[in-house]
Formats: structure tokens, C-alpha cells, sequence
């Protein structure tokens, strides 16, 4: 396994990251099914020799975070599948109460509520692929899954409730990573102004409700995060990155994203000239460390696991197969941004083949395996 924190893209040479202190053991208190390590830059360069090159010339005053898999990550696949299953059977439930029984086929509430599980989230990406800039209307989408399935016409009255009741809820489905708080503490310390854009279909009350309990708010003011959901627009669009930038006053240039997806994260950032930092998935890190180990043995066209958090993976107990995409990467959710976008900017849902390829914007300034690897590059707020 390959030592050190921090990642630099390197330019023309087409080779992914430099090395930084090579041969450094690992550190302990990684998540559970997380692994420590990966690129390093060249022995003679150190710590502050790459923040210095990064951030010079930038005053950066402000460090903008996504949530899921940056600051949270789903819990174990046996949590996640109960969690699911249940919201699905209170949607079948809902539906018996509104809908004559000759309308839903004449299976058990587990089967119908997969079935309709699955259609919901066809349903949604493909609106996202047709528009990628805006996030869905949620009652709408179950409007049009239930047509689609031939279970009847619904009023948006009886979709909002619907799709209401398909919302996992994220303080029973998600873990705060072990270093989030303290980091976030740490940064706000030492000056810098925090913010949120994060990509998700459900958000209102009952989402604010869950930042809240995981104690988000003592670092975040609501009117510093940017949900989607609530504004009706996608990262990697400017406008979701703007709403939290004008938020705190300031402008993109003086700020830093963090997040795991190079299609809206980091896009999204250099788009705007933004510090890009890519934060990505374990599997995704074990995946570059491959190709660094053995060059050449890791490509564009290298079937590789990506997984989307440190313990879960896809289900393959109790549902059926056909119930995932055929295109879906092993160990990417049908929810992960860099799939759901993979049809709408190329190449693919390989990240390998995103770094590998000649679109600048794909390529991110940094990279960090820990949030509070952040702290080794930003000692100040405005000091470079």
C-alpha cells in the first residue's frame, strides 16, 4: 500500500498524482472496511511545499463541503436494506388506502414496494440526464413511476405523500465520518467561513431536522448550505455554488470545495475557479494505488470496484439482480452523481478514465484521504 495524504495532478505527463512521503506507515481509526493510503508526491518536496504551490497566489477565506461520502456515509448494507424496505412498504401501504385493490398487481407489499423502489429511481435519473442542471420535482417523479408501472393516475396531492414516504431518513441510514466535527471545528477556529452544496432529491424540514441532530448547525448556518432539493438546481451548475457563496460574501476565487464526485464536485468547482478538492471513494483510492503500483495495469477499459462509502455495496441478498442497472459499476449507488451523470458527460463511470482524460475540469487540485488532512493545508484563513 502507498503512503501520504495530499494528491497533485500533474500536467502533461499524463501520470495521475505525484508522491509525497513515500513509505510512511499508515495511521490508525479508519472506518469500518476503509483502508489508509495512496499516491504520494516526490520525497523532496514536503507538506508545505505543496500547500504553497496550490494555493499560491489565492487567498482562500472560505472551504465549501458536499455531504455524503465527505462528511457521511451510508451504514452497513443490512442497516441500509431495512431502512429501504420499510420506506417501501409504507409507500405500498399508502397506495392500499388510496388506490382500489384491482390497481396494484397482485403481489406481497416486499415486491411492490422493490418494484416500485427501482421504477422511482429510473425514473429520476432519467430526469436528470434530460435536464442536468435541475434537481426533479419529487412528486412529480412518483406521479410518473406510478403511470409508468400501470398502477394509476394520482394527483400531485397523493405523489407528495408518496414520495414522502420513500425518503430513508439520513440520521438512521448515515455516520458522521470520525474526524468531521473535529475538522470542522478546527477550520472555523481558525477563521474560515463553512458552507454546504450538496446534490439530493429529499430535502425540507425532515432533512434540516437531520443536520440538526447530527450537530451540523453548530458549524453551518441554514442559510449557508444548498440543497438541491430545496433550490431546484444540480451542481455542477454555478448557480447551487453561487447561492452558498453569496450566502457568506464571498467570492469564488477566495473559496474550496470538498466533495467525493468529479462530474458535479469537482466540475462544478472549476467551473467557477474554485479550489478543487476531491475527497473520493475508498475503492476509488485503492483503485489508483493499483495503477501507481503496477503502471499500465489500470486503465480506462480495467474493470475495477468502485464502492461509494467505506461498508456498503449494492445488495446481492434478497433482491433480485435485474433490480440494478446493467451499467451500474460494481459497488456504485444508482444515486452516486458520477453515475447518474456518466451518459451525460463522458467518459463513462471510471474515474480512472475522467484523471486519464484531456478535460481539465475533471482534474482536481487536491486530493485528501481524511477531512482532517485539510488542516495540513489550510493553517489560516487568508494565509496561503
Amino acid at each position: 500500500m502507498l503512503a501520504g495524504k495530499h494528491f497533485a495532478v500533474v500536467g502533461e505527463e499524463r501520470a495521475l498524482w505525484q508522491e509525497e512521503r513515500p513509505g510512511e506507515p499508515g495511521e490508525d481509526g479508519c472506518n469500518s472496511g476503509e483502508e489508509r493510503g495512496g499516491a504520494a508526491r516526490t520525497p523532496a518536496q514536503g507538506k508545505s511545499n505543496l500547500r504553497f504551490l496550490l494555493v499560491k497566489g489565492r487567498i482562500i477565506r472560505c472551504v465549501l463541503f458536499d455531504l455524503g461520502d465527505t462528511l457521511w456515509y451510508r451504514k452497513d448494507l443490512e442497516t441500509w436494506r431495512r431502512l429501504e424496505f420499510a420506506a417501501n412498504c409504507q409507500a405500498i401501504a399508502l397506495l392500499r388506502t388510496h388506490l382500489e385493490s384491482c390497481s396494484l398487481p397482485d403481489q406481497d407489499d416486499l415486491t411492490l414496494g422493490r418494484s416500485l423502489r427501482v421504477a422511482f429511481d429510473a425514473q429520476t435519473r432519467a430526469r436528470i440526464r434530460r435536464d442536468p442542471s435541475h434537481e426533479p420535482d419529487g412528486a412529480e417523479v412518483a406521479m410518473e413511476t406510478l403511470a409508468q408501472l400501470g398502477w394509476g393516475q394520482i394527483d400531485r396531492q397523493l405523489g407528495a405523500a408518496l414520495f414522502e414516504a420513500l425518503r430513508v431518513r439520513i440520521i438512521d441510514s448515515r455516520l458522521l465520518y470520525d474526524d468531521a466535527l473535529s475538522t470542522l471545528a478546527e477550520l472555523r477556529r481558525r477563521g474560515f467561513l463553512l458552507g454546504v452544496v450538496t446534490n439530493r432529491l429529499w430535502g425540507g424540514p425532515p432533512f434540516q431536522e437531520d443536520l440538526r441532530a447530527f450537530g451540523l448547525f453548530e458549524y453551518f448556518a441554514p442559510a449557508t448550505i444548498a440543497i438541491s432539493a430545496d433550490l431546484g438546481v444540480r451542481k455542477p451548475d454555478p448557480a447551487i455554488f453561487l447561492h452558498t457563496l453569496r450566502a457568506l460574501n464571498v467570492s469564488p476565487s477566495e473559496a474550496a470545495m470538498v466533495g467525493d464526485s468529479l462530474r458535479s464536485d469537482i466540475v462544478g468547482a472549476k467551473r467557477l475557479g474554485l479550489l478543487a478538492i476531491w475527497k473520493p471513494k475508498p475503492r476509488v483510492r485503492e483503485a489508483l494505488q493499483a495503477r501507481l503500483v503496477a503502471p499500465g495495469a489500470a486503465s480506462a477499459s480495467t474493470s475495477v470496484s468502485f464502492g461509494h462509502s467505506e461498508s456498503f455495496s449494492p445488495p446481492t441478498v434478497g433482491s433480485a439482480v435485474s433490480d440494478l442497472p446493467p451499467d451500474l459499476p460494481p459497488g456504485l449507488h444508482v444515486t452516486d452523481d458520477d453515475y447518474v451523470l456518466s451518459t451525460v458527460q463522458g467518459p463513462g463511470s471510471d474515474p480512472l478514465a475522467l484523471l486519464a482524460s484531456d478535460v481539465e475540469e475533471y482534474k482536481p487540485d487536491l486530493m485528501i484521504e481524511h477531512l482532517s488532512d485539510l488542516l495540513e493545508i489550510f493553517p489560516k484563513a487568508g494565509a496561503l
